[in-house]
């Protein structure tokens, strides 16, 4: 199985040049933001949905995951928009067989400039949800990554990943780890049985030059 995998498009996906494969993953952070007012972005964002499902749609992928990130609103203002996706298929704390591979998504993250699925840096949410992570996962799909792999802003050296979420796959040890977040820090690692894959698709400044990962998995 061949795994496509790409990260914070904000509203640039269809800039990338998607290579084939079986499943393409959209790791957070997919729609845009035009305003400082979430309930007014997640209006602009519901089209922006539309569209998105529209364009995976006539893509040449068996599956098309996704998860919300902390630019995402809409998922946070409307719990229920995912329902009218057609072509995607959208992981909020849940999980999906494919083939006998078992994926797993959830778009939480800790605190980060008040924005959308923001929770409390070693907090008791943060804890619950990733208690949720079944410890059959093969492929996690988080927003934001695990503390000290792939998380370090460009130009900060301070780590800025989630310790409860290392903590979590440290136990699960899923074969793919894969999420964004931090631009910055786009590329792979090899840590144990785990491959982690920061796949942010925008840089620091916003412009879609980095290309999707490609991971294939027996």
């Amino acid at each position: 199985m061949r795994l496509v995998i790409t990260s914070d498009c904000h509203g640039k996906l269809q800039e990338a040049e998607l290579p084939a494969g079986d499943i393409l993953i959209l790791a957070g952070d997919v729609f845009a933001n035009r305003s400082a007012i979430p309930e007014r972005d997640a209006y602009f964002q519901l089209n922006e949905m539309h569209e998105l499902d529209a364009f995976c749609g006539a893509l040449p992928y068996a599956q098309v995951l996704l998860i919300a990130g902390n630019h995402d609103w809409l998922f946070e203002v409307d719990k229920l928009a995912y329902r009218q996706l057609q072509h995607i298929t959208y992981l909020q704390d849940s999980g999906i067989e494919i083939d006998g591979v078992k994926f797993y998504g959830s778009p939480h993250q800790p605190w980060f400039y008040d924005w959308a699925f923001n929770l409390p840096r070693k907090g008791k949410e943060l804890a619950h949800y990733w208690s949720l992570i079944p410890e059959d996962t093969e492929v996690l799909i988080t927003h934001g990554p695990p503390y000290g792999i792939l998380d370090r802003p460009f130009g900060i050296q301070d780590h800025v990943g989630c310790e409860l979420l290392l903590q979590r796959v440290s136990v699960v040890q899923p074969r793919v780890h894969a999420f964004g977040h931090i631009h910055g820090s786009y590329g792979q690692e090899k840590v144990g049985n785990t491959l982690f894959v920061n796949a942010s698709l925008c840089n620091e400044t916003y412009k879609a030059t980095n290309p999707p990962i490609v991971v294939d998995i027996d």
